[in-house]
């Protein structure tokens, strides 16, 4: 059972009267990476939240946010030594320079050190298990949405899978008709050159020549091995996408050799369709943990 890197996840969990909410995303990427944007309360719990993706899932690009939908509005502190200090230098001015005015209130809540916030930071430990189980419920969700698309892809591989078997089948058809072709149109042209008298054995020796240097059965065994580890590998539960992107290369240099040997129209469109395949396939596996 393959899985997608894509998906999303939902869940909510309350600490105290508030209620939280976690949304994870995922997207594609060569390796596992995690961007976590917590509220400040939450201080500390970013590497935490990292390591319980790394636990779930091996590939992804995760995209994971906490907060709370209706925040707590945090408490005003007047901070009294910097109102002192405007105050002073504000005298001060006014002495050295001569200058009149007072300064009044609204000039002091205009700024910003006057006031400081009470920053509530949650206890990550004592708070860790109704946090850890809104992680798990949008995980698990996240996980349900990337099993879905892995069956969807999986069908779609199968398929082509099937495709490029039946285009190989086609093709180690066609090879013996080409040889026989071949030495159908030799036999001709060594009759015309010599006036209707044929030697057997030149023939003979040209057409396994030919044969030799067109001979695709190395090839062909080779593909439908790695046709059938591919379908292995579809089969496993575990994570199989990096496998699957290295085993497209060897289908793909097994198609490529065939193609440069192909001596036959038929042949060579056939291989145009398997290759076509192939890459599909590839664009794909680019999808799949």
């Amino acid at each position: 059972m393959i899985k997608s890197m894509t998906g999303c996840g939902r869940s909510e969990f309350t600490l105290g009267e508030e209620t939280f909410f976690v949304e994870a995303k995922s997207l594609n990427h060569r390796y596992l990476d995690t961007k976590v944007r917590v509220p400040d309360r939450f201080f500390g719990l970013d590497n935490r939240i990292r390591e319980e993706v790394k636990k779930r899932f091996s590939r992804g690009s995760f995209s994971l946010v906490l907060y709370c939908e209706s925040p707590e509005v945090q408490a005003l502190r007047v901070n009294i030594p910097a109102a002192r200090v405007y105050l002073d230098a504000a005298e001060e001015l006014k002495k050295e320079l001569g200058v009149g005015g007072e300064v009044n209130l609204d000039l002091l809540m205009r700024q910003r050190e006057v006031f400081t916030t009470e920053k509530k930071l949650v206890d990550i430990e004592a708070e860790w298990g109704a946090i850890e189980k809104g992680l798990s419920a949008a995980f698990d969700q996240l996980e349900e949405w990337r099993i879905r698309e892995g069956k969807d892809l999986e069908e779609d591989l199968i398929g082509r899978l099937k495709a490029i078997e039946a285009h190989l089948s086609r093709v180690e058809a066609r090879s013996p008709e080409v040889l026989e072709a071949y030495r159908k149109r030799i036999t001709e042209e060594i009759k015309k050159m010599v006036e209707g008298e044929v030697d057997e054995a030149r023939i003979m020796l040209e057409a396994a020549v030919f044969a030799e240097r067109t001979a695709i059965s190395e090839e062909t065994v080779r593909l439908k091995s790695h046709l059938a580890v591919f379908r292995d590998y579809l089969a496993s539960d575990e994570p199989v996408g990096k496998r699957l992107d290295f085993l497209c290369q060897e289908v793909f240099r097994e198609i490529n050799t065939i193609a440069s040997k192909a001596s036959d129209a038929g042949i060579s469109q056939t291989v145009v369709e398997m290759k076509s395949e192939t890459e599909k396939i590839r664009e794909q596996v680019q999808n799949i943990e």
